[in-house]
């Protein structure tokens, strides 16, 4: 579980200029992109995730998979 908060915690400080400018629609910063706030592929609310800019879909994707045991 500490794991899903880390991967949080990198694209909010990665993007932390994204979500001050074009995504304060997120309110809670990349937690609004998980269900319950818990990172992992299972757990992402694909509409929102689909909202980001394709960089940053890029990157959560590779942080993801990157997390895979």
């Amino acid at each position: 579980m500490k794991e899903h908060k880390k991967i949080i915690e990198i694209l909010d400080s990665k993007y932390k200029t994204y979500l001050e400018d074009e995504g304060k629609w997120l309110n809670e910063g990349f937690r609004n992109i998980f269900v319950e706030g818990e990172a992992s592929r299972e757990n992402l609310k694909t509409p929102v995730y689909l909202m980001l800019p394709e960089e940053i879909r890029e990157y959560v994707d590779q942080l993801l998979s990157d997390n895979i045991s």
